[in-house]
């Protein structure tokens, strides 16, 4: 019956000692990270002459009390030739994101834009800016075809 109360005893420390960690490994304040929740996406079907909308979904990784605004950005493509052919002029989308108070979701609209695309398939970059109180996230590629 000792050796019973000992043991109960032992457990018992052990179990406060253990309750007690703290997770304040990390205790600054980090950076917001801002990206796209694709790292693709495709406008098939634009009607010659005309045009065709998507929204594409934009993430924060924290949540603040205030609406923030981002500002997204066309990033240029490294090598075209090699990578993929590019779609110049043949888009527009919305240059900032809106991401409410008390969430972690904002979305924008990008449009095809037929002005010189063919059936072959050509791409642009889409990014968020990065800032001072942002870290931008993925980027997302987007293709346009006829």
């Amino acid at each position: 019956m000792k050796k019973l109360k000992f043991i109960t005893l032992i457990l018992t420390i052990a179990l406060v000692a253990v309750s007690c960690e703290t997770y304040d490994d990390y205790d600054t304040n980090r950076e917001t990270v801002v990206g796209f929740t694709k790292s693709s996406q495709n406008i098939n079907g634009i009607p010659e002459g005309g045009e065709k909308s998507v929204t594409l979904d934009v993430f924060a990784s924290d949540l603040s009390n205030n609406d923030r605004t981002f500002t997204v950005i066309s990033i240029p493509i490294a090598n075209p030739e090699v990578d993929f052919p590019t779609a110049d002029d043949n888009y527009t989308f919305d240059t900032s994101v809106i991401i409410p108070a008390n969430e972690r979701m904002g979305s924008i609209t990008v449009t095809g834009v037929d002005v010189s695309i063919t059936n072959e398939r050509s791409f642009f970059m889409l990014a968020i800016k990065g800032t001072e109180n942002n870290v931008s996230g993925g980027q997302i590629k987007i293709g346009l075809k006829n």
